[in-house]
């Protein structure tokens, strides 16, 4: 049996023909795992049917660590298809209970936000005019949360150095109760980015972010250059 290597984004339909044409050119059988499914296929397989079944297998119709394939029935029994069926049912229902579960949390943490925000001024801002124009050239929904984040995150700052603590005492608490609906890293790292050109005290979150998000000096280094490392970054290899 020859083993096909997959990697993450692949297509299933083509990786299931790919394997097919592997097994016709080796006169063998070609398995090769599609998340969490272990698939066997022939050079004569049916494609449709090796990937129902596999579908099948990533939905839990199949149970823990799946195998399907080379040759799946043709048709599939009432007893099969109503297991399916009520496993799929289970599927929604959980589905659904975490999707409620989200939502009173997203609910929750807005109220915290909403509360904190309520004795906060407004931004202080070192550079309106790029402030203004980053406002006017992110109108969408991507870009408008990253601003709305920034915005949400210096205010709440400020309430803090206010009352003398400084960027690096409370930025990382304060960073968790702006985010209200699960921002990701990328977005985190622009905030920062948008907070030390526009913001008053841009400067000394600068310099926090870099310290607490470098992994050996790379930090050091961008606070040298005036750079602000990028959080959502995985570095490999270094050598």
């Amino acid at each position: 049996m020859k083993t096909l290597d997959t990697f993450g984004g692949e297509d299933i339909l083509q990786t299931i023909a790919m394997a097919i044409e592997e097994a016709k050119r080796t006169n063998d059988t070609v398995r090769f795992d599609f998340n969490g499914v272990n698939v066997i296929v022939a050079g004569d397989s049916n494609p449709d049917l090796i990937y129902r079944d596999c579908s099948r297998g990533m939905s839990g119709y199949l149970g823990d660590k799946p195998t399907v394939g080379p040759y799946p029935w043709l048709v599939l029994s009432d007893a099969i298809l109503a297991s399916d069926a009520k496993i799929k049912a289970e599927n929604a229902s959980r589905a659904a209970e975490f999707q409620a579960k989200y939502n009173r949390q997203t609910r929750d943490r807005s109220l915290v936000l909403q509360g904190a925000l309520g004795n906060a001024g407004s931004l202080e801002l070192s550079d309106t005019e790029s402030w203004a124009k980053g406002i006017a050239n992110n109108t969408d929904g991507y870009g408008a949360r990253v601003f709305r984040y920034a915005e949400e995150w210096g205010r709440l700052m400020q309430v803090r150095i206010a009352s003398g603590e400084t960027v690096a005492e409370c930025a990382e608490e304060l960073s968790r109760i702006a985010d209200d609906d699960g921002i990701t890293g990328f977005m985190y790292g622009c905030a920062v980015q948008i907070l030390a050109k526009c913001w008053k005290h841009g400067e000394e979150l600068r310099r926090w972010h870099n310290k607490e998000t470098q992994i050996g000096t790379e930090g050091d280094e961008a606070n040298k250059s005036g750079g602000v490392l990028n959080p959502a970054v995985l570095i490999v290899n270094r050598k």
